[in-house]
């Protein structure tokens, strides 16, 4: 019943890292701009990983080998196959939103490389021996004064915010863009459904990770729980407003697949693992910190914010059912 079009368990966790390196490069960028001492290097280690797993799911849901996709990929990008802003150079428009997300993707790469950059210079220098250290440290030197001189300008951090949001709409534009499956494209009066409740999503992961990494500063915890607490709301507000246009949708597809999600099927995934586990959790987690601050309670309401993060993505996949011709 169900479609097999996308392996919900490979694109799954694609959407779900793909949104938490977006809008993790936007919280990041935010609280850099605003002066903020975070532990900056192990959260640019973070979304790094991040990029690599999210390309790696994507490419495993892909028949071609890796190397050939993304070179492939990146050609049709640079002869404007699949550049939408200057299609009458070509006379027509080629479009594809998982070339596009992965070129997008490649850029997010390219933009928290370079914030790392510094980082891994320090430790390579560290960890090689000297006479490896010395033919390589001309090279070293240039490349952290290049990322140094770059991450000194504001407008860097404007550019990785914009690239995250971007990263983070396509991941639901990527899904919602999918006509035979109307459940995916359900909308909010106008409004596409899914792109929305993954920047909710998302926004509240990213947070949750930065929280993750910063248990021993209380008023950090505090800030990044008060937050996350209005995108959490956000968030399940988005859904049940999804999950009713659905079932109030004139396509027979979309209502099955949000009467599963609800009270069929999948409904103990949705209301254990998305609600119980990614949304309620959090915010019961962040009104026990108001009283009283325990580390542990904090990081366990983290994880479980981003395991449900993760939940709802697969689950949205897999519940897509295509309409019956």
């Amino acid at each position: 019943m169900f479609q097999e079009y996308w392996d919900a368990f490979l694109i799954g966790p694609f959407l779900f890292f793909a949104g938490l390196v977006g809008m993790g490069m936007v919280a990041m960028s935010i609280f850099k701009l605003r002066g903020e001492e975070l532990r900056y290097e192990t959260l640019t280690y973070v979304l790094l990983a991040s990029i690599i797993l999210a390309l790696l799911f994507v490419m495993g849901d892909l028949s071609r080998p890796p190397t050939v996709m993304m070179f492939a990929m990146l050609n049709s990008f640079l002869e404007l196959r699949y550049n939408f802003l200057f299609p009458f150079l070509r006379g027509e428009l080629r479009f594809s939103w998982m070339a596009l997300g992965i070129v997008m993707l490649i850029l997010a790469l390219l933009v928290v490389a370079i914030w790392a950059l510094p980082y891994l210079v320090r430790r390579i220098q560290a960890a090689l021996p000297q006479p490896l250290a010395k033919p390589l440290a001309p090279l070293l030197a240039l490349l952290d004064k290049i990322a140094t001189w770059l991450l000194a300008q504001r407008w860097y951090y404007y550019l990785a915010m914009a690239i995250g949001v971007l990263v983070t709409l396509y991941s639901g534009f990527l899904i919602s863009e999918a006509k035979a499956v109307p459940f995916w494209n359900t909308t909010l009066w106008g409004i596409p459904g899914i792109p929305t409740i993954w920047i909710f999503s998302a926004t509240a992961g990213a947070l949750a990770l930065i929280r993750m990494y910063h248990l021993d500063r209380e008023h950090l915890v505090h800030t990044t729980e008060k937050y996350g607490v209005l995108f959490e709301i956000g968030e399940v507000a988005v859904i049940f407003l999804f999950l009713y246009n659905a079932l109030n949708s004139a396509s027979f597809a979309a209502r099955e697949s949000a009467h599963a999600v609800l009270w069929g099927e999948l409904a103990p995934i949705f209301w254990v693992f998305v609600i119980g586990l990614g949304i309620v959790t959090p915010l019961a987690t962040a009104a026990l910190s108001k009283i009283r601050h325990s580390p542990k309670l904090t990081y366990a309401g983290c994880v479980a914010g981003l395991f449900g993060a993760l939940a709802l993505r697969t689950l949205v996949v897999y519940a897509g059912i295509p309409e019956p011709l």
